[in-house]
């Protein structure tokens, strides 16, 4: 790993830490809607399943937020955690009942990866990095991802990935808005646009390099629902399989891991 990224990384988590107020279980948390988690040495918690130590990946995957990391369901995470200790997560898959973590296991096999084990060409993030304090996912606000965007895009040039997998229409549209592209695409339909040649978007970094941004369905329950809204597959991960091949040709020659 090359030490000015390393610095460069460390130094983006100390202000996106100095940004948000740090919680602690003692305090009121009901005026502030998102907090810093004091425990988590990476840019994300997500990262500790794939991304520690790897500033040069290939594939950032960008999901919206991460949630309540302090909500009673996160215990076993937190045990993860701790086992791992400096290390990536590798039994993050253990007893994980996860639809979105389950069906990300299934797509990545489609570009030819094994994400139940530590990948060096991957990194995951989410676009929005700090963490709700009540609910765990629902009333996603753009002022998050407003606030976040100047430091999501200190993490892609320090990564400087060959593509960018978003999850979701609103963590697509944030990426595309953070990095300024113009036109700005039109999106009427986002199943339409995900299957459209306006797929993917290419942005352009500090250095100069093309990154291609890939909108896709999340892969939890509601949006695997809907990426599936009037085809009734077999596989509830078909149309989202074909999404994910088109992604191979923009990737880096890899040795496959599955």
């Amino acid at each position: 790993m090359e030490p000015s990224k390393e610095l460069a990384y460390r130094q983006l988590i100390e202000d996106v830490k100095k940004s948000y107020p740090i919680y602690e279980k003692t305090q009121n948390h009901s005026t502030k809607q998102l907090y810093w988690c004091d425990y988590c040495e990476e840019i994300n918690l997500w990262t500790y399943w794939q991304g520690r130590g790897n500033l040069n990946a290939d594939i950032m995957l960008v999901g919206q937020d991460w949630g309540n990391p302090w909500d009673p369901s996160m215990e076993g995470f937190w045990k993860k955690l701790e086992l791992a200790g400096k290390k990536p997560i590798r039994g993050y898959m253990e007893n994980n009942d996860s639809p979105t973590d389950n069906n990300l296991v299934k797509l990545f096999k489609e570009l030819h990866y094994d994400i139940t084990k530590p990948c060096q060409e991957l990194f995951f993030t989410n676009f929005v990095l700090g963490y709700r304090n009540n609910k765990i996912s629902g009333n996603f606000q753009r002022k998050w991802a407003e606030k976040d965007s100047q430091y999501f895009n200190r993490l892609v040039d320090i990564i400087e990935p060959n593509v960018i997998l978003c999850l979701g229409k609103s963590t697509f549209e944030a990426v595309i808005k953070a990095y300024h592209v113009t036109p700005r695409p039109k999106i009427r339909g986002y199943n339409t646009f995900i299957q459209s040649n306006d797929n993917p978007q290419k942005i352009v970094l500090e250095n100069g390099q093309n990154v291609h941004v890939f909108a896709l369905a999340h892969c939890g329950a509601i949006g695997t629902m809907n990426r599936n809204r009037g085809n009734h597959p077999k596989d509830k991960l078909f149309l989202q399989k074909e999404d994910w091949r088109r992604i191979k040709p923009y990737l880096s020659p890899q040795e496959e891991t599955i």
